[in-house]
C-alpha cells in the first residue's frame, strides 16, 4: 500500500506544473548611448525604433531610464512614440554622475533636473534607476539617497539581471562604422552568449538565496547593439520558455523589498546586495 502511495505522489511531483520563470525588461541612458559617435541623428532614430520594433514583435513593455540633458530636438519625437507605444519613461538623472563621487546635495539637484526634463513623458508613478547602479558607498550618502526618492516619491527599480552589455558597445560601433561586418557579427554572438550566462548565473544566484526563480529586473543600454540583437536576445528568452512581464508587475515580488545587507563603491544586482 505505502509502495503504491510513494508511486501516485512521485507521479504526481511529475506532473506539477514548473513554475514559468519572468522577466521584465529595462533599458538604461536612453535617448541613445554614444550614437552620436557613430550614427547621424537620422541613423540614430532609426536604431531607437528597432529597439522599440523588437519590444513589440515579443509584447513587451519596458522601462525606458532618460538622461535628460541628453535630450535633444530629434528625440523628443522619439520619447513621444516610446511612450505612446505603452512604454514608461523613467529618471536616470540629468547628467549620469557617480554617487561614489558626487555630493549629496549635487547629486540631488541632478535628479531633479533630470525629473523637470523628462516631465513631459512622466506618468502619475515617478520611477528613477542609479547610474551605474551606485546606491552609496556610505550608509550616510545610501540613506540621504535613499531618503531623497522617498520624499519625492521616486521608485527606485532595482536590477537583478546585471551584465556588461556596454562593454560591448564601442567594439561593436565601431566595427559598423567601418563596415567590418565579420567583426560586427562575432561581437553580437559573443554578447548574446554573454546575456544568456547572466541570465543563467543570475537565476541561479535567485534559487540560492530566495529559493525560487524571482520576478526578475533585466538591464540593458539604448545602443546600436542593443538595436541590432534584442530580437534574437526576446527570441531566446521566449525559446527559453521565459515569460516577458512588466517592470511594474516585477517590482511587486517580495525581493525588491528585502534588507540590503551590501554597503560599498560597486553597482551590483539586487540578488548580491540581500
Amino acid at each position: 500500500m505505502h509502495f503504491f502511495i510513494a508511486i501516485t505522489l512521485t507521479i504526481l511531483a511529475a506532473m506539477a506544473p514548473i513554475p514559468q520563470k519572468k522577466v521584465a525588461i529595462t533599458i538604461d541612458d536612453l535617448p541613445f548611448l554614444w550614437g552620436n559617435i557613430y550614427l547621424t541623428p537620422e541613423q540614430e532614430s532609426q536604431a531607437f525604433r528597432k529597439v522599440m520594433a523588437a519590444l513589440k514583435k515579443h509584447d513587451v513593455q519596458a522601462f525606458g531610464f532618460v538622461n535628460g540633458s541628453r535630450i535633444k530636438a530629434y528625440h523628443r519625437e522619439l520619447l513621444d512614440e516610446f511612450v505612446t507605444a505603452g512604454h514608461v519613461i523613467g529618471n536616470h538623472t540629468s547628467t549620469h554622475p557617480d554617487l561614489n563621487t558626487t555630493t549629496v546635495d549635487w547629486y540631488e539637484k541632478d535628479i531633479a533636473s533630470g525629473q523637470a526634463e523628462i516631465a513631459p513623458w512622466v506618468g502619475e508613478t515617478k520611477y528613477f534607476r542609479y547610474p551605474y547602479l551606485h546606491e552609496g558607498p556610505t550608509e550616510t550618502k545610501r540613506s540621504a539617497i535613499a531618503d531623497y526618492l522617498s520624499k519625492n516619491n521616486l521608485v527606485s527599480v532595482l536590477v537583478t539581471i546585471d551584465n556588461d552589455d556596454w562593454l560591448y558597445k564601442g567594439e561593436y560601433g565601431q566595427a559598423v562604422k567601418l563596415h567590418h561586418k565579420s567583426q560586427a557579427d562575432s561581437i553580437g554572438a559573443v554578447y548574446l552568449g554573454h546575456m544568456r550566462e547572466r541570465t543563467a548565473y543570475f537565476d541561479s544566484v535567485s534559487m540560492a538565496k530566495v529559493g525560487r526563480s524571482v520576478n526578475h529586473i533585466l538591464l540593458i543600454h539604448m545602443t546600436l547593439l542593443n538595436a541590432d540583437y534584442l530580437d534574437s536576445l526576446l527570441t531566446w528568452y521566449t525559446n527559453q520558455g521565459w515569460q516577458f512581464i512588466s517592470p511594474k508587475e516585477a517590482l511587486a515580488d517580495s525581493v525588491y523589498r528585502l534588507p540590503q545587507k551590501y554597503l560599498g563603491p560597486n553597482g551590483i544586482s539586487a540578488l548580491l546586495r540581500i
